[in-house]
């Protein structure tokens, strides 16, 4: 099974929510870890954006599976700094069998995340191979 989720967010939603004057806004959908990492950063409304995004996308791409709440899953950077996805296992063990992929990007303006979530792991090594093989073919044709 494969299931994709994405979604788009105006950085300036957030900007006119200042963390400071809209604390409880924060509190009710980011994680205490997320909160932390976004307000260290020089640009924290481009960070809250992107990880709302983030948990919208893994929402769509979780219906008809698992129902999480915004504070039920977490964007962490991984150990080369890619973005993760985490659910929380004590509220959604389904969640252990889940292989779930997150891209993140933003401009001045907006913030997109895009998800895929398998049911197997072994369809994330097929993903890898498919793109080995596709990569070089596009390559070709784009003319690089």
């Amino acid at each position: 099974m494969i299931k994709v989720g994405v979604d788009c967010e105006k950085i300036s939603r957030f900007r006119r929510l200042p963390f400071d004057k809209t604390e409880h806004f924060y509190k009710r959908v980011f994680t205490p870890g997320e909160i932390e990492y976004c307000t260290s950063c020089r640009e924290p409304y481009h960070r809250f954006a992107a990880r709302f995004a983030a948990k919208e996308a893994t929402i769509k791409a979780l219906n008809g599976i698992l129902r999480p709440y915004y504070k039920d899953i977490e964007i962490r950077k991984g150990k080369n700094g890619e973005p993760n996805i985490y659910i929380n296992k004590n509220r959604f063990k389904e969640a252990r069998f889940l292989n779930m992929l997150l891209s993140l990007s933003h401009s001045k303006s907006h913030a997109i995340a895009f998800v895929i979530v398998t049911d197997d792991m072994n369809q994330k090594k097929g993903f890898t191979e498919a793109l080995k093989k596709v990569t070089p073919l596009a390559k070709k044709k784009l003319g690089r």
